[in-house]
């Protein structure tokens, strides 16, 4: 039996089932960890949270794309002939994730992978107004 450290909790995950141990005296799958703690074992570190997922605005993004590009999204929104995505975009100064399934079904649409979409709302990102 062996246990990880949970990040945003004291308690552990059982790594046999993964099951989530609450650092709770009176529960008895704490008791077994802390007996197996007594016996000189040790819990594996808490794993790294994933790095945040970019996010810019509409026209940070537009601004690292290339005209062609740019109209191509545009194509592509009015294809789609949702009202609500149609907003959005035509309002510009909303935020979009790079890994919003909407921006990447976009971006797919004009023949751009998930890295190549994040590259461009981290580019777009380090864009600001002077």
């Amino acid at each position: 039996m062996t246990y990880t450290l949970m990040a945003r909790s004291s308690g552990v995950v059982r790594d046999a089932d993964g099951a989530c141990v609450p650092a709770d005296p009176g529960n008895v799958d704490w008791q077994a960890y802390e007996l197996w703690l007594a016996a000189g074992n040790a819990p594996a570190p808490a794993p790294s949270p994933p790095p945040p997922v970019p996010s810019c605005a509409l026209w940070q993004l537009q601004a690292v794309m290339t005209p062609a590009q740019w109209t191509a999204v545009q194509s592509a929104v009015a294809a789609l002939a949702n009202p609500a995505v149609s907003a959005f975009f035509a309002h510009g100064a909303d935020v979009v994730p790079a890994d919003s399934t909407t921006l990447l079904s976009l971006g797919a649409s004009i023949g751009l992978g998930a890295d190549e979409v994040t590259t461009l709302v981290s580019q777009g990102v380090a864009v600001s107004i002077p």
